[in-house]
């Protein structure tokens, strides 16, 4: 078998689980005649997808079981190669035959339909470790500041979006949101991490913090996490690049929003230091010139530094150009282990740049009160006593506000 059928197969079984699912939660349509027909309809011209459609209606009639999450992901080996095999035509016939099975079995989206299922590769950490917690609760509780200061609606672009939303697996990760979630803002980015284990990313910490009043765009240079954004309700960035994150950057984009979030994991201090003799790319410049162009937009810049010395200090030196007119927050590399992949190789930063957090007024300061809750939050959360956490050096909630 080659590997493209693997990968099919699994994008097949993949939509087949959430027609597992949604029939263990509404026995009444099992036994309908309507199941077999929308599988038919729906499967015209892919024999495949139709009979493990049907192997799974058929087992469903007969038994129900829990199904472990883990055991549908597609193995890791596996995901290395995905996006140069993948036949990526017929993976989107899949999904569409998946999404309009959602419709017509009025599904809830949440944690029965074919949006709910993606096929991204495996991440090289787990979701909901220290980075992605200390990124996506500045990001909540700027959104809430944002719609309670600020104007009526939130324009959001993420151009290197990933995952919609993973599962958390690890019981350390359990213990801290049970933590988090007496934070407000934290309970309502987060709904769905105690019942059912979901994990969202930061399109959806906006969409879920934001609800009617935001508007979403987010983007990959991965086509399948692309795939997957769309498939979970976020809308593609218009005219925008998606091998070039930093693209939005630019006068066609950048006014357009007034909420950019730049995560491009570790690329971002070696790109911007021309590590190993690579093209050096200013990053920093264009965010500048951004927030200059548009005093309205905040960009916030996800760093992960690994505390190489020539790195490390150009990016201090960079950084201190926005001490004016910037928040930061940090968390360092765990010292100990935590069962938590992702969060011992790095020191992990949160930049908010925006040119109105240079403003002497009692919104921003409200901001800056807010984001230091946040963080003596996060602070307990991952205080233990196997973990070595040092305060201040933890989390540096002495924020840099209007050069104070």
């Amino acid at each position: 078998m080659q590997i493209e059928d693997i990968i099919y197969d699994a994008a097949v079984l993949k939509m087949g689980v959430c027609l597992e699912r949604f029939l263990k939660d509404h026995p009444n349509v099992t036994q309908s005649d309507d199941v077999p027909r929308m599988i038919n309809e729906f499967c015209k011209g892919d024999d495949k997808a139709r009979r493990w459609m049907h192997q799974i209606w058929h087992k469903r009639k007969k038994v129900a079981h829990p199904l472990d999450e883990r055991k549908n992901k597609i193995s890791h080996p596996l995901d290395k190669r995905t996006d140069a095999i993948f036949n990526f035509e017929r993976f989107q016939k899949i999904r569409q035959i998946g999404l309009e099975l959602d419709k017509r079995l009025q599904t809830t989206g949440d944690h029965t339909g074919m949006s709910e299922i993606m096929v991204s590769s495996s991440l090289p950490y787990d979701m909901g470790n220290a980075g992605d917690l200390l990124k996506h609760g500045a990001l909540a509780t700027f959104v809430d500041w944002f719609l309670e200061y600020g104007e009526k609606r939130i324009r959001y672009a993420d151009p290197f979006g990933g995952r919609p939303w993973g599962y958390i697996f690890k019981e350390e990760t359990r213990r801290r949101m049970e933590v988090l979630s007496s934070l407000p803002v934290i309970g309502h980015t987060q709904p769905h991490w105690r019942e059912h284990g979901k994990y969202y990313g930061s399109s959806h910490v906006v969409r879920n913090i934001a609800k009617a009043r935001a508007d979403i765009s987010a983007s990959d240079k991965d086509k399948i996490a692309r795939s997957d954004l769309e498939a979970s309700g976020i809308s593609p960035i218009e005219d925008h690049d998606p091998k070039n994150g930093f693209g939005i950057l630019d006068k066609q984009h950048d006014r357009r929003f007034n909420l950019i979030l730049l995560d491009p994991f570790a690329d971002f201090l070696l790109n911007e230091s021309g590590h190993r003799g690579e093209t050096r790319t200013p990053h920093f410049e264009s965010i500048s010139e951004s927030v200059k162009r548009n005093p309205g937009l905040c960009v916030m810049l996800f760093v992960l530094d690994m505390k190489d010395r020539s790195i490390h200090n150009q990016y201090v030196q960079n950084r201190k150009k926005y001490s004016e007119f910037s928040f930061r927050l940090r968390c360092p590399k765990m010292k100990n282990d935590t069962g938590v992949d992702g969060e011992a190789s790095y020191n992990m930063e949160v930049l908010l740049i925006s040119k109105r957090f240079a403003e002497r007024s009692d919104s921003v300061g409200e901001l800056e009160t807010r984001l230091r809750g946040m963080g003596r939050a996060l602070e307990e959360a991952l205080r233990t006593e196997r973990i070595d956490v040092q305060s201040p050096d933890w989390l540096d909630t002495r924020l840099t506000v209007r050069g104070t």
